[in-house]
């Protein structure tokens, strides 16, 4: 498909070298046409531009040109969004969203995990996209990790400046894992970050068993308790398993596994290797997370 479309592209555009280099680059280098086809944003033109902007600012693209060439990968994927969440009202027009709720926030769809006085928690939805906790198989913690400079970086750019307004820097504790006394990393500040153990714990049922390490391993086809376990599950699996392009897949935390070397994680199907998985590993999910300021803010 990438050249079939590669052909297409040039047969409708001006086939000036520059054009051509154009379409290589967003095909070849930032491999926009898979990034289009595994979006979970519900919004095209939101891809879109997302895409026309680190096309032009990355590789200093007339923007005119740069977004020619999005626009028509886009029609030519007949790429069409997931539909939008008809029901859900924008965080900052509601008086007084409750826990649980799934709001609007930029083009994408969070649930509203908590609320401090004139501000949510809010996590997102879906899995919006797959990447490696950090790119090196190495010792990280969250704060020198590549995903944390990430989401404070490229991936906030993609609120406008009025909603960025909305996004409060929070104080981030960053604790040992409790269960295997590895450490956390300093405390961070950051505005877009992802859950550790204990939040993702308190958030998805506030069962208590990460703290009170009430471990279980697989054992004759089902998860039993076990003093040497390394799994948390219970009740509130279902809850926590989350979807990227209609398919369940595993969703990085910020919490350290039982090295360095790792990171715990969300699995397909909801419970927690509090042992985690190698830090390299580029299928991970990421849902960000976030506090947003309710009342309005000037950009």
């Amino acid at each position: 498909m990438r050249d079939t479309i590669r052909q297409a592209l040039r047969d409708r555009a001006a086939v000036s070298a520059p054009i051509k280099n154009l379409i290589n680059i967003a095909l070849d280098e930032m491999d926009a046409l898979t990034r289009l086809r595994d979006s979970s944003s519900r919004n095209m033109q939101t891809d879109v531009n997302n895409l026309t902007r680190e096309l032009r600012k990355k590789y200093f693209i007339e923007e005119n040109a740069a977004r020619m060439v999005i626009e028509s990968i886009a029609e030519l994927l007949g790429y069409v969004p997931p539909a939008d969440c008809e029901t859900c009202a924008p965080l900052i027009s509601v008086d007084s969203p409750e826990i649980n709720e799934v709001v609007i926030f930029g083009d994408y769809t969070w649930r509203v995990l908590d609320i401090q006085d004139d501000k949510a928690l809010l996590l997102s939805t879906f899995i919006m996209e797959q990447r490696a906790y950090h790119p090196c198989y190495e010792g990280v913690t969250w704060e020198t990790s590549k995903l944390r400079a990430y989401l404070n970086g490229d991936f906030i750019e993609r609120f406008d400046e009025a909603e960025k307004g909305h996004i409060v820097e929070t104080l981030l504790n960053n604790p040992p894992n409790l269960w295997y006394d590895i450490n956390g990393g300093s405390e961070t500040r950051d505005r877009i970050f992802i859950l550790s153990l204990e939040e993702v714990d308190k958030y998805f049922g506030d069962s208590g068993d990460y703290a009170n390490k009430r471990r279980k391993k697989y054992d004759g086809g089902k998860w039993v308790s076990d003093d040497n376990g390394w799994i948390l599950s219970n009740e509130f699996d279902n809850s926590r398993v989350a979807e990227h392009n209609g398919l369940a897949s595993f969703w990085w935390l910020r919490s350290p596994g039982y090295s360095e070397y790792t990171i715990a994680y969300v699995s397909t199907t909801g419970n927690i290797p509090l042992n985690g998985d190698r830090v390299c590993i580029g299928r991970g999910g990421v849902r960000p997370a976030m506090w947003a300021r309710l009342a309005t803010v000037e950009a």
